[in-house]
């Protein structure tokens, strides 16, 4: 009986674990030391959670055309700092300021995301004790 309670207990705890494993920190995905500045025309926008997703085109220094994921923070935030899901559409040009992936994929946290055309600026990363 013991034995049978600690496989139980055993797996429980497994299974109450798997959601946390979905979510990461940032420091565990992105490099503070890879800054990237990105121009370029949107692509897609994944309204999902944990994280909102910005892709977009953009060309590097040869010219050719490659495709970014940009995270964001999650819908709820994004909403509440007035960015409805059609705040910002396929085809609109962006600039994005943001952190790299630390495996070095066209992967990229941003700091900010402004309209190309207007600099408008469209989302930035507020610090947690200026936060309403």
């Amino acid at each position: 009986m013991r034995r049978e309670l600690s496989i139980v207990s055993g797996v429980a705890s497994l299974l109450a674990a798997a959601p946390a494993v979905s979510h990461h920190s940032f420091a565990a995905e992105f490099d503070v030391n890879r800054p990237v500045k990105l121009t370029g025309t949107v692509t897609k926008i994944e309204m999902t959670n944990p994280h909102a997703w910005l892709f977009i085109d953009t060309k590097n220094d040869g010219g050719s055309v490659q495709n970014w994921a940009i995270e964001l923070v999650g819908i709820n935030d994004l909403l509440r700092r007035g960015w409805g899901r059609d705040r910002v559409k396929q085809g609109d040009a962006v600039n994005v300021d943001g952190f790299g992936a630390k495996n070095g994929t066209n992967t990229a946290n941003a700091a900010s995301v402004t309209l190309a055309n207007t600099g408008e600026l469209l989302w930035a990363t507020i610090p947690r004790g200026d936060q309403n």
